[in-house]
């Protein structure tokens, strides 16, 4: 099977299970690690908060410090990012829910 036919089968398959697969979206919290989603007995939980935590921080490090470039705004994200504990990141998230205002579709040369 050619590579592009086995991408296009699988992402055929994804979409198939989207459909029927039941989906939650929660808080998940672990004592270990950061969890951005589980699967656990065929049911899907999804964690609403952490790539919007990323992308938050990441941005607003961009507002911080404008002169600085994109490779050191991503490392300090990163850095800054593993050292939060899941309570630091749930208040970040709520608190970003609570302060954005929904707007129209925007679009980007990036």
């Amino acid at each position: 099977m050619v590579r592009g036919e086995h991408h296009k089968k699988l992402w055929d398959r994804l979409c198939s299970e989207l459909l029927v697969a039941p989906l939650t979206e929660a808080y998940i919290v672990s004592a270990d690690h950061y969890v951005d989603g589980m699967c656990e007995d065929g049911s899907i939980t999804i964690a609403p908060h952490h790539h919007v935590v990323d992308t938050v921080i990441h941005e607003l490090l961009h507002r911080i410090y404008p002169e600085r470039s994109e490779r050191s705004i991503r490392r300090t994200t990163t850095m800054l990012r593993k050292t939060l504990t899941d309570d630091e990141v749930l208040w970040f998230y709520d608190e970003y829910q609570k302060r954005k205002r929904t707007g129209e579709q925007r679009s980007t040369d990036v």
